[in-house]
């Protein structure tokens, strides 16, 4: 039980400030039009931002974030050891991002084609 609400302590904290320090404000999100994390889903899975709802995105970025954040924070809490958590953090951060992006890229490049037809 404690795991569980360590996950929704860490992908609320995570989901709000990146919300109201991006997504809400006007010069957050201007910064975010031109992050580096747009520039990777534009190049790695060919999206076209133009075609496609960019708050839509940021709030779903901005979940896939927060849920990654948080499922790594509630694994390395159930080891005790500081260097095993960084080692465990690493090993499980990496692949969870990319399957996270990979899945969220797919998404919005199908919503892409839709708004094509």
């Amino acid at each position: 039980m404690d795991y569980i609400l360590t996950f929704i302590f860490c992908f609320t904290i995570v989901y709000l400030i990146y919300a109201i320090v991006v997504i809400l404000r006007k010069k957050g999100f201007e910064k975010f039009k031109t992050s580096k994390q747009l520039i990777f889903f534009e190049k790695a899975y060919n999206i076209d931002f133009k075609k496609i709802n960019l708050k839509k995105f940021a709030h779903a970025l901005a979940l896939t974030n927060a849920f990654i954040i948080a499922f790594t924070c509630t694994i390395i809490e159930i080891v005790d050891n500081f260097i095993l958590k960084l080692c465990i953090g690493f090993i499980i951060l990496l692949p969870l991002m990319l399957l996270m992006y990979k899945i969220l890229g797919t998404i919005f490049k199908k919503k892409e084609g839709k708004q094509n037809v």
